[in-house]
């Protein structure tokens, strides 16, 4: 039974090695770092431009109060969530 549990440790270890390797992966490519628990990473990122934003506002703004604007910055953010 010794083994067994010696090569569940080694397969919990190497898993969580390969999570942080993704999490500092994706912290490169502009990802930002919400919460980190013992189980996951979870990760942030806003795709919307100043420039997107600003052309929903000319456009769309000034009938919609800033909605449009509002449903863009809802669309364009993502999280992912890696397991550790």
């Amino acid at each position: 039974m010794n083994l067994e549990e010696n090569q569940i440790a080694q397969e919990t270890r190497l898993a969580r090695e390969e999570a942080k390797r993704d999490m500092k992966m994706y912290l490169a490519n502009d990802w930002q770092l919400k919460e980190e628990t013992p189980e996951y990473f979870l990760l942030k990122r806003n795709e919307g431009s100043t420039t997107g934003h600003i052309l929903i506002f000319l456009f769309f703004g000034w009938w919609s109060f800033g909605i449009a604007n509002f449903l863009y910055y809802l669309a364009k953010r993502k999280t992912k969530k890696i397991v550790k």
